[in-house]
């Protein structure tokens, strides 16, 4: 286990964490996630999100899930307050995927130039875009499977699209949700890129909210976010510090 150390400033409960060493994953290293704590996480997770929601474009009950889709690509490797006003403008002036396919790089790439890669990035929005018109009649698909099979969708954009748009039971795992698992459950960190770290994704699955998959999510990026960051977490404000691994080594 990781001793975590006290931050200089002083706060209590604020950590500043070493670096750890990486590690094989192996199966055993899910065991600290048995049934009660499952049960115990989620419960307290949903609870905390309802107080603690972020609010963002693409969380209003009325939004697209082209507009979902759009956003769960721009937002991979990108804050999602960066990305909120871009996509609004986005949507805006491209509201679905006819719009998008028949419009010039060139003009998207202005509307992401706050993002970077911008001219990448619209190349392959255009390319998503077309391939949705040609291949689903200008619809967003709800399966997994076909979702993948769209430029520039990867398994963490398929699986937030599903949850989110379309309220499936699907988890989802980026550096942040990851980062909290791996402090609650005492998993090290290994070479593994998340999309293929299978382990940790059936994790994210065995926790998942099944009921309420769209609010449980969201609750994991907020309190990644927010609370449990990479370095001087503020372990004060987490509602899972007293089942924490690491806050309680």
């Amino acid at each position: 286990m990781i001793h975590a150390e006290r931050n200089r400033e002083g706060k209590r409960g604020r950590r500043k964490l070493p670096l750890r060493r990486k590690l094989p994953l192996r199966s055993s290293h899910i065991g600290t996630a048995t049934p009660a704590r499952i049960s115990a996480f989620r419960r307290i997770l949903l609870k905390w999100g309802e107080a603690n929601r972020r609010e963002f474009f693409w969380r209003e009950p009325d939004v697209s899930a082209f507009g979902v889709l759009v956003t769960e690509i721009l937002v991979v490797r990108t804050r999602a307050e960066s990305v909120e006003p871009v996509v609004r403008e986005l949507i805006r002036r491209f509201a679905d995927p006819a719009q998008l396919a028949a419009a010039k790089p060139a003009s998207i790439s202005r509307i992401l130039r706050p993002l970077g890669l911008h001219r990448m990035r619209a190349r392959l929005l255009v390319r998503c875009a077309r391939a949705l018109v040609v291949k689903y009649g200008g619809q967003v698909p709800s399966s997994i499977e076909e979702l993948l099979s769209l430029p520039y969708v990867g398994r963490y954009a398929a699986n937030a699209v599903a949850s989110v748009a379309f309220g499936q039971p699907n988890a989802i795992l980026d550096a942040n949700i990851a980062r909290i698992y791996r402090r609650v459950f005492s998993i090290p960190i290994t070479d593994e890129r998340l999309t293929v770290a299978d382990e940790l994704w059936g994790l994210a699955e065995r926790i998942l909210s099944k009921a309420r998959p769209r609010e449980f999510n969201w609750a994991m990026l907020d309190l990644g976010g927010t609370v449990c960051t990479p370095r001087s977490p503020h372990c004060e404000c987490c509602p899972l510090s007293a089942m924490c691994d690491e806050y309680q080594s």
